[in-house]
């Protein structure tokens, strides 16, 4: 008969030594692949393939040279309205506090009720810039960088209600769960570092999002 082989029995320094090693070596691992220091992945830099299907996260060219390094979006909800910020409607002071419906010869009602008359904004508007901006004299610091900033006035919705009307401004859809521009520029130009996110969304002060559960 053979004696059966003993049981190797660690210690606990043993079992220390052998589990934190075995840890570090994951961690070693990790940095070696996501610096690009594995066969595998030469191999791989190498084929024409990598530069048509990068990683998911990995910068990416854009197709322009680009001139910003980042952007801040900041999509104020409820903000003043247009007409009293950079939208001037001359027609409004010209027809101030006519009912609508005698404008339009009819009766009509809005999902609010039956609108009053018409109201002009109370601020005075001056033209600025060498592009002639209409500003509401609400900012006069930012009047004189007019001709800096891009006005879209041509921007319209699918949708008369707020909430959908912010999911489609940030989606592009009228419905909950697309994703929105900060995807889709990390979906297209990648991220700098794979710990950090490509883009960050901070909410306001009711602690989620507009429209959507609270928790």
């Amino acid at each position: 008969m053979t004696d059966k082989p003993k049981k190797k029995i660690w210690s606990r320094r043993d079992f220390l030594m052998q589990s934190g090693g075995g840890m570090a070596g994951l961690a070693l691992a990790s940095l070696m692949h996501d610096d690009k220091v594995f066969a595998q992945d030469a191999a791989l830099a190498s084929d024409q393939c990598s530069a048509v299907f990068p990683g998911a996260f990995e910068p990416k060219p854009p197709h322009f040279k680009p001139r910003a390094k980042s952007v801040i979006s900041l999509f104020m909800s409820g903000g003043p309205s247009q007409v009293d910020t950079f939208d001037y409607k001359p027609a409004l002071t010209k027809y101030a506090g006519v009912p609508l419906e005698d404008l339009i010869g009819e009766k009509f009602a809005v999902r609010q009720g039956m609108p009053g008359p018409l109201m002009p904004s109370p601020f005075e508007f001056k033209q600025h810039g060498e592009s002639g901006m209409w500003v509401s004299e609400l900012f006069p610091h930012l009047a004189k960088q007019v001709d800096h900033i891009a006005f879209i006035k041509s921007l319209y919705g699918r949708s008369n209600d707020h909430i959908q009307s912010t999911y489609e401004m940030q989606t592009g859809q009228i419905r909950v769960g697309f994703p929105s521009v900060g995807c889709w520029v990390t979906y297209g130009l990648g991220s700098e570092s794979s710990s950090l996110p490509g883009f960050v969304v901070m909410n306001d002060y009711r602690g989620g999002p507009l429209g959507g559960p609270a928790d």
